[in-house]
C-alpha cells in the first residue's frame, strides 16, 4: 500500500482509544512533541515519507506503508493505530502490558509480531471510521 494513501486511510480514525491512551501516558514520548494526537502523529509522518523529511528527521524517500510501519519507532502511536482499527481489546490489553514489562526497542518487536503489517491491512480494510 502507498503510504499516501495509508495516510488517507488513517486519517480519519477514532482518537478514543482508551488502552492506548493510558500506555501513551505512562511510556510514550513526553518531550519534543509537535503533535496533539497519535492520530496526527503518525498521519503527518506518513505525509512526510514520500520526501527527504524535516529538520531533525531526515530519511531517504519512501512510498511503501509496509516499510513505514516496520519502521516507525513509537509503540505508543503503532498501539493506538491497531486500536482505532478496532484490534481485540483484549489482544491490545496484553501487549500493552509486555511491552510495559519491556524496554525500547523491544516493544516494537513485541508489539509487531502479533500484530504485523498484514494484520493492519485487514483491519484497515474492515474498519468503521
Amino acid at each position: 500500500m502507498d503510504v499516501l494513501d495509508f495516510a488517507r486511510a488513517i486519517s480519519m480514525r477514532r482518537n478514543s482509544t482508551p488502552i492506548a491512551d493510558v500506555f501513551d501516558a505512562k511510556y510514550g514520548q513526553n518531550q519534543k512533541c509537535w503533535w496533539t494526537c497519535q492520530r496526527e502523529h503518525l498521519t503527518v509522518w506518513c505525509l512526510h515519507q514520500p520526501t527527504n523529511g524535516v529538520k531533525g528527521f531526515r530519511h531517504q524517500p519512501n512510498s511503501s506503508a509496509r516499510w513505514m510501519y516496520y519502521h516507525f519507532r513509537r509503540p505508543e502511536t503503532l498501539l493506538w493505530l491497531a486500536e482505532s482499527l478496532g484490534e481485540d481489546p483484549a489482544l491490545l490489553a496484553e501487549l500493552a502490558e509486555q511491552m510495559a514489562q519491556s524496554d525500547y526497542p523491544r516493544n516494537l518487536t513485541i508489539l509487531r509480531e502479533r500484530i504485523p503489517f498484514d494484520r493492519i491491512l485487514e483491519l484497515l480494510d474492515t474498519a468503521d471510521t
